[in-house]
């Protein structure tokens, strides 16, 4: 086991750690871009600096630790990158937009990443875990301007909160190892039942909102 400083919004505490961690196994076969928090807040509540930072450590930060990884995985022509996004990656929820819509941005950085890397030997895969009980949510930063106009905003997602079937962190690691490395893996794998009833639901509702308005789209052609 080798434990080392890193910081996603510090490329140099990465390539340190890179090094490292290589010059003491000899290659890095799998990489899991897990850092990242939350911001709290409606997109009115939520300052521009606060929206910068959610976005420097959630999406600038994965896209660092890929570039940093990938020259040694191309010369290998292996490798299996694993980003952890979120359910909040494919459904975003009210006063979270700026967490959401980093996770969304992962969620386009991993597609269009594993379409690149494929000729080259090397895997993608996007984790969407939900309803998990961890410090993650004791660390939830907050607006800097909290509107109480927002208010039914905030109940609504504490009573969205109360809904969530809760997943088990030990057997979600589990299932991660379980396919990092292997033959074919999944592009995308979603953790807890919860998350996948979520996504269902997305794709149902885009079905009808595309639907519901195919002749204006198809009008234009």
């Amino acid at each position: 086991m080798l434990v080392l400083p890193l910081d996603v919004t510090k490329p140099e505490t990465i390539r340190a750690a890179i090094s490292a961690a290589t010059e003491r196994f000899g290659q890095l076969d799998a990489v899991v871009n897990n850092a990242g928090y939350a911001q709290l807040g409606t997109v009115e509540e939520v300052s521009l600096d606060q929206w910068r930072d959610q976005y420097e450590t959630n999406v600038f930060g994965v896209v660092a630790v890929i570039q940093a990884i990938l020259p040694q995985m191309r010369q290998r022509r292996a490798g299996h990158i694993l980003i952890t996004s979120s359910m909040g990656g494919q459904v975003s929820l009210p006063t979270m937009s700026s967490y959401t819509s980093s996770k969304f941005a992962v969620e386009g950085i991993g597609e269009g990443l594993a379409k690149e890397v494929a000729p080259l030997g090397i895997d993608v895969t996007i984790v969407e875990p939900a309803g998990f009980t961890t410090p993650f949510f004791q660390n939830l930063r907050q607006a800097a301007t909290p509107l109480d106009d927002y208010d039914p905003a905030r109940d609504a997602m504490a009573a969205f909160g109360k809904t969530s079937v809760r997943a088990d962190v030990e057997k979600s690691m589990s299932a991660i190892a379980d396919i990092t490395g292997i033959e074919n893996p999944p592009l995308r794998l979603a953790l807890g039942s919860f998350g996948l009833t979520m996504v269902r639901g997305k794709l149902a509702e885009l079905a009808e909102n595309y639907a519901a308005y195919e002749e204006i789209t198809r009008a234009v052609d």
